[in-house]
Order: C-alpha cells, then sequence, then structure tokens
C-alpha cells in the first residue's frame, strides 16, 4: 500500500495549486485541478490528481488517481492505482488493483489481484486472482478465485459470496469473525493474530511475512526501490504543476534559511496544537487533524525538498536550470540519490535529510501564505 500512500500525499500536495491542466505525453493523459474528468478516447496511461476526479475513458495501459473523491468507470486494460477518502471502482480491470482510503467500493470484475486498506470496504464483483484488505469493516458478496487474507474487525457476506483459495484470518481472537460454510469451508481457513498481518507481501499464501534479513543485496535493493519512488513522485509534481515548482525552487534557493526556519515552526505549530486542542474539549475532537496534517507536510515538504535539492546540485555542477519534463526528472533522480547518500551519513546524516524536509515544507508555507517580517510579498 505504500504506492497508494504515497500517491495520496502527491496529490494533497498538488491540488490546491492547480488549474485544471491537461497534459499529453505521446497517448498518456496527465490531468489535475479542482473538479477533473477524464472522458473520450481511450488513453494508453492516465494520471489523474484533484478533488473529485472521474475517470470515464477507456484506459489501456495503467490508471493512477488521487483526491478526496475518486470514481474509475471506465474499463482499464491494465492495473489501477488509487487513492483518496472515497474510491469506486465500477468499470472492469484486467490486471492489478491497490487501493488506500477511508470508504472503498469494487463493484465491478478485477482481473488479478487485490490489495485495498481502508476503513471501510465493499466487494460487490468478482476478483481473478487473489485479495488482500485490511479494513475496519468488509462486505464481501463476491467471488474470489485466488486467497484471501483479511484483516478486519467485522465482516459481512452476501449469499454469493465466495472464497476458491484460502481464507487467512487477522483478528484478535479466535471467535472475532464467524465466516458461513458457503463462503469456504472451515478446513481452508486459517486464523492468525492481528499483528502479524503485513501488507506488502504477496497477496497469495497469506499476508503473514517470514522473518529474512535478505543481505546486503536486498538492502541495496530496497535503496533503489525507494530513489525510484522518490524521484517519480518528485517528477509527478514537476509535471503536474511546473510553474508551482519553480517559484517554490527560486524561492527556497533564494533565502533556504528562511525555508527551514518556516518550515520548522509550521510543522512545529501543527504538531503542538494537539495540546491547545484538548485543553479546550470540544477541540479534542481535532487532534487527529492536527497530527495528520504535520504528518502530510512534512511528506510534502520531503518530496519537494529533495526535488529543490537535486536543482542545487546540478547548479553547484554549472548546469543549467531545468526547464523541459526530462530535466525535471533527472533534478528530481539527481536529489533522490543525493538525499539517500545524505541519510548514510553516520550520525548527522539523519540532521541534514531533517533539514531537506523542513525546508521543503517552509517553502510551501511561504508559497501560500507568504508569512514574514517587514518582508515584501512578490
Amino acid at each position: 500500500m505504500l504506492r497508494s500512500f504515497l500517491l495520496l500525499c502527491a496529490t494533497l500536495i498538488a491540488t490546491p495549486s492547480l488549474a485544471d491542466e491537461v497534459y499529453r505525453f505521446g497517448e498518456d493523459a496527465y490531468i489535475a485541478g479542482d473538479n477533473v474528468t477524464l472522458s473520450g478516447d481511450a488513453v494508453d496511461d492516465a494520471f489523474v490528481a484533484g478533488n473529485t476526479v472521474v475517470i470515464s475513458a477507456p484506459v489501456n495501459g495503467t490508471a493512477h488517481a488521487g483526491g478526496r473523491s475518486v470514481s474509475i468507470s471506465g474499463p482499464v486494460g491494465n492495473n489501477v492505482y488509487a487513492a483518496g477518502m472515497n474510491v469506486n471502482i465500477s468499470g472492469p480491470v484486467d490486471g492489478d488493483v491497490q487501493l488506500f482510503g477511508d470508504t472503498v467500493l469494487v463493484t465491478a470484475p478485477i482481473g488479478k489481484d487485490l490489495r485495498l486498506a481502508a476503513q471501510r470496504a465493499e466487494i460487490t464483483a468478482s476478483i481473478g486472482d487473489d485479495a488482500l484488505i485490511g479494513a475496519e469493516h468488509i462486505l464481501l458478496t463476491g467471488v474470489i478465485a485466488g486467497d484471501a487474507s483479511f484483516s478486519t474487525k467485522t465482516i459481512s457476506f452476501g449469499e454469493n459470496a465466495k472464497i476458491e483459495g484460502t481464507l487467512h484470518l487477522y483478528v484478535n481472537s479466535e471467535d472475532a469473525v464467524e465466516v458461513p460454510a458457503h463462503v469456504v469451508p472451515a478446513d481452508r481457513i486459517v486464523r492468525h493474530a492481528t499483528e502479524a498481518f503485513d501488507p506488502s507481501v504477496d497477496p497469495e499464501g497469506g499476508a503473514t511475512a517470514e522473518p529474512n534479513s535478505g543481505g546486503w543485496m536486498a538492502w541495496l535493493s530496497g535503496q533503489f526501490t525507494s530513489i525510484l519512488i522518490l524521484a517519480a513522485l518528485a517528477t509527478l509534481i514537476a509535471a503536474l504543476a511546473p510553474a508551482f515548482l519553480i517559484n517554490l525552487r527560486e524561492r527556497t534557493l533564494e533565502t533556504p534559511m528562511r525555508a527551514v526556519w518556516m518550515g520548522f515552526l509550521s510543522i512545529s505549530a501543527l504538531a503542538g496544537s494537539l495540546f491547545l486542542f484538548a485543553l479546550t474539549g470540544y477541540g479534542i475532537l481535532l487532534v487527529p487533524a492536527s497530527i495528520v496534517l504535520a504528518l502530510l507536510l512534512g511528506v510534502a515538504g520531503y518530496v519537494i525538498g529533495t526535488y529543490i535539492l537535486g536543482v542545487a546540485v546540478l547548479s553547484a555542477m554549472n548546469r543549467p536550470l531545468p526547464e523541459t519534463l526530462t530535466e525535471r526528472a533527472i533534478a528530481a533522480a539527481v536529489g533522490a540519490v543525493s538525499v539517500t547518500v545524505l541519510a548514510m551519513i553516520p550520525v548527522i546524516g539523519w540532521i541534514g535529510v531533517l533539514a531537506v524536509a523542513i525546508a521543503g515544507a517552509g517553502a510551501l508555507i511561504i508559497r501560500w501564505f507568504a508569512p514574514g517580517f517587514h518582508t515584501e510579498v512578490r
């Protein structure tokens, strides 16, 4: 679910600054804005971010979508990666599906694996392979052709619900969830402790990860994957909001210490506000919002700070400032490598990484709110 979570964070970073814009590279479509709809002729891959997102056009490749409300009703020929508060997949998908949200509905058939994390999940269509679902409440009325791994508090089953493989249940107690015999026979149900659930593993055969050190090759692979994800996120923002990112870059490189200071103050204010909310009584309901906003600002700052660091490194090498999408992608990759190497420095490396994230967060705050003392707003 990491990819879905990062997609959601990228969406929250990008959407406040964007008008409805469409970028097309070959057969791929990039759209961002407030209320956005991808309709009409088929596209290859789709990258859509906004407040309300609707994809009704056929997508021959992979669909990436993020927003408060996400609806995908067109057919998808490959995979779907979607994140939002409300996510609805009502068009058939031939490949794998990964979903992240509060309420997630799957009402059209999925050809391969389903991986889902939500507060409430409703699966009313068939799943062609395995399913891995972590949700407080699950409704299953369709058929899962392979294995199923459920981490949940409550499950409801429809009359036509069926699991043809093994059901792995991750629950607090043996009697927490009752599974009717028509869904899956008792001899094909394996119960596990909730703590053993690992949503990152292969859905087939259960979601319990076996301890494995992996050696230096596994470590190197993990570092390389982290660099790719970080560079891809920064490139996505550069593609969706180039002018916005240029403004952030210029302001931060002009006054880096101001960006660090404003980022420190903003994250500290968000994290510290939970104590004031708690003192007001009813304001304690806002405590989760303070924590989430502080986390999102930190993640957004980390991605943007990484890109700005990459631009700074290239400038130090007498390279021109990035203007095209390819040049921005190179800057993003250089920043991702730089921040990864920085994190490896013993004792002080984590301080440098923290400074990068704080500077990126400060750049966002300066751009959105223009705070300062006796400063001129441009």
